[in-house]
């Protein structure tokens, strides 16, 4: 990014991991598109790696059209009506239940902790 680029940076997507982020950020420096990865969480003060946390991938105003067609990314538009937001950033779908291995360990928590009872009121009772 050695040239000077009128405008300002804008967020192209956002990437789950830094090793999806850096390989579109070689793509898009393979094709001449200047490019910044940065992580959206963490921080300077992190301790560990930041590899696993999401990672924004950020263009100039003026190649976002040519940066997309390169990536093959949506319009943010187009990726939020398919993800049901509205115009207040709110979902339109009712909200996710639990995940499976909540309820799981939950269950069998609280199969364990019946048996433990049974087992001392047993006791408690000879």
């Amino acid at each position: 990014m050695s040239r000077d680029q009128p405008g300002k940076q804008i967020s192209l997507t956002v990437f789950d991991n830094e090793p999806t982020a850096r390989m579109a950020e070689q793509r898009l420096q393979l094709e001449g598109i200047p490019c910044l990865v940065r992580s959206l969480r963490g921080g300077p003060g992190l301790w560990g790696s930041s590899y696993n946390l999401p990672h924004d991938l950020l263009v100039y105003e003026e190649d976002v059209m040519r940066a997309r067609e390169v990536l093959e990314v949506p319009p943010k538009e187009i990726l939020e009506r398919e993800r049901g937001w509205d115009g207040d950033g709110q979902t339109d779908r009712p909200s996710t239940p639990l995940p499976q291995w909540i309820i799981i360990i939950a269950l069998v928590g609280l199969v364990a902790f019946i048996a433990l009872t049974v087992v001392i009121a047993d006791r408690a009772i000879r």
